[in-house]
């Protein structure tokens, strides 16, 4: 083999392990898994999903323990199907809620699993959900119960916090 070949080969094979790195930094920063773990589904229904997305992570304790799989509506409720790692065994009362990461970050699933004895399995439903936090709702509510009260109270009205100064 020639030196020119040789080189050509050496360029060749930095090239190819190159792309296969910049594919799999890709990949993982993208968030897809290409060989997923065992998983079972796991049904909840949301009054509000909010921000939640399909793809979005599931968390138990912050830990990712899986992903939103699929969302439709159904009865003017949000019906999300979570894929959870299978080794994880969650009790039957685990509560699910739509939280945030910060201000704004996305929004994820927080599983605080129970005390029950049976377990969640696979195709079952959680039966406890929270909504997802609306903060504009709560802003325009605040700031309406602020109007209301015109923001002053006197002694024993109940209506404001109490005087701490006395």
């Amino acid at each position: 083999m020639s030196d020119h070949s040789r080189a050509e080969l050496a360029v060749g094979a930095f090239v190819v392990v190159g792309l296969a790195g910049l594919a799999y930094l890709s990949v993982s920063i993208g968030g897809l898994e290409l060989f997923e773990n065992d998983r079972i589904q796991v049904g909840a229904r949301f009054a509000s999903i909010g921000d939640l997305k399909t793809g979005a992570v599931v968390k138990v304790a912050g830990v990712k323990v899986g992903r939103v799989q699929a969302i439709r509506l159904e009865d003017y409720a949000a019906e999300t199907k979570l894929a959870i790692d299978a080794n994880l065994v969650l009790p039957s009362d685990t509560i699910a809620s739509i939280r945030t990461e910060g201000l704004l970050g996305e929004s994820y699933v927080l599983l605080r699993p129970g005390g029950a004895e049976d377990n969640l399995e696979d195709g079952s439903r959680i039966g406890q959900t929270e909504p997802a936090i609306d903060l504009i709702d709560l802003l325009v509510k605040y700031a309406l119960d602020s109007a209301e009260g015109g923001g002053e109270s006197s002694e024993g009205d109940g209506g404001g916090m109490p005087d701490l100064f006395e």
